[in-house]
């Protein structure tokens, strides 16, 4: 009997050292798809009240999971081709109007020091800093983030097979998850020793965390870009949809947000010396661009993620140190699952406190 217990505990502890190295080895297999594979998931859970109406109607789960992802597909694809489309046109006018500026003005160093010139003025009065100094450090500031993003459009060129190979793997994904979503949940929760009603919620807790973040970062995104583009127009600023997709970029960014952008863009009007266009993209920046955010974030959230203002800013912050782009989502999720699993612990102890507390029955003593 000894014998077989102890056969027992080695044949366990062989299948557990097994069981981890294979799982990391899974791992290391998916680090290179890591990201679409999250991608993938993070769409799923977000559109998965869609699959569930087109599985209603057309009562065929492979059907309306493909339906969903061409959906997806279309909604990411054709904007995308769009958005190039105009930016490549954008781009072109921005490189002419470049050009006949260095002609006028005896080239874009030239030029750009004449921009910089009158704020360069101001600020050498105020800090007592030569002027020269200051013209010296703000072309080479210039310079370096002009060669910043062309190796960034250099890279897009070069990575263009892989981002079309990663949009693939998503899509497939994507299509398995919300297929077999059911069945893959069920055994993830036959696995994990929790019970039902903890396991259902950790799962509520993980979806409404991944739905609120996207749609509330793309509605901010959207509307701050929009609102941007309005802007930018009544300033007459070049390039408008440039300016646009870079508010919106830029709006889902911690600490930096839509004021990095349309503050740029109020310096350059100063710059030129449109000092009314300059007051009214300051103004239209910072009380209404900048302001969307308080507004549209909240109706968007609604009060599906619980979460500290401070709790949510260090998982954006963080989570983009981690993990990048894809950590605005992933950083508030793994905060908010850890608070859920923080509050489970409390309530588990809580309860087991209370069963194995002494029962205090206050009977009298029986009679003999």
């Amino acid at each position: 009997m000894i014998e077989a217990d102890r056969n027992k505990r080695l044949s366990l502890l062989v299948l557990m050292l097994l069981t981890a190295a294979t799982l990391t080895l899974s791992f290391v297999i998916a680090w290179p798809f890591l990201t679409p594979i999250v991608t993938a998931t993070l769409l799923a859970i977000a559109i998965y009240p869609l699959y569930l109406r087109l599985n209603r109607s057309i009562r065929n789960s492979s059907g309306a999971a493909l339906l969903a992802t061409l959906i997806v597909l279309i909604a990411i694809v054709l904007p995308t081709v769009l958005i190039v489309n105009k930016l490549a046109h954008e781009t072109t006018a921005l490189y002419a109007w470049l050009n006949e500026k260095q002609s006028l003005e005896g080239g874009w160093r030239a030029y750009a020091g004449s921009l910089v010139d009158p704020p360069l003025e101001w600020l050498a009065a105020s800090t007592g800093i030569s002027q020269e100094q200051l013209r010296q450090a703000a072309l080479d500031r210039l310079q370096s983030v002009s060669a910043a993003l062309l190796n960034w459009a250099k890279s897009l060129a070069v990575n263009i097979g892989g981002t079309i190979v990663d949009t693939v793997i998503m899509l497939l994904t994507l299509f398995f998850l919300l297929r077999d979503g059911p069945r893959i949940r069920e055994r993830i929760g036959a696995i994990l020793p929790l019970e039902a009603h903890r396991y259902q919620e950790l799962i509520d807790t993980i979806s409404a965390s991944i739905t609120a973040n996207i749609y509330g970062v793309l509605a901010v995104a959207l509307a701050q870009g929009t609102l941007g583009a309005i802007g930018y127009t009544i300033a007459g600023l070049p390039s408008v949809m440039l300016w646009s997709l870079a508010t919106a970029v830029f709006s889902m960014i911690p600490l930096a947000g839509a004021a990095s952008v349309w503050a740029v863009a109020s310096i350059y009007l100063l710059a030129i010396g449109s000092w009314g266009k300059a007051i009214f993209m300051i103004a239209w920046g910072a009380g209404v661009i900048s302001t969307a955010d308080n507004i549209v974030r909240p109706l968007v959230l609604s009060g599906r993620v619980k979460l500290h203002t401070l709790l949510i800013f260090f998982s954006l912050l963080g989570g983009v140190k981690a993990f990048g782009i894809i950590g605005l989502f992933i950083g508030p999720i793994i905060v908010s699952v850890a608070m859920a699993l923080l509050k489970i612990l409390e309530e588990e102890r809580l309860e087991w406190q209370r069963n194995s507390a002494p029962r205090d029955t206050g009977e009298l003593a029986r009679p003999l």
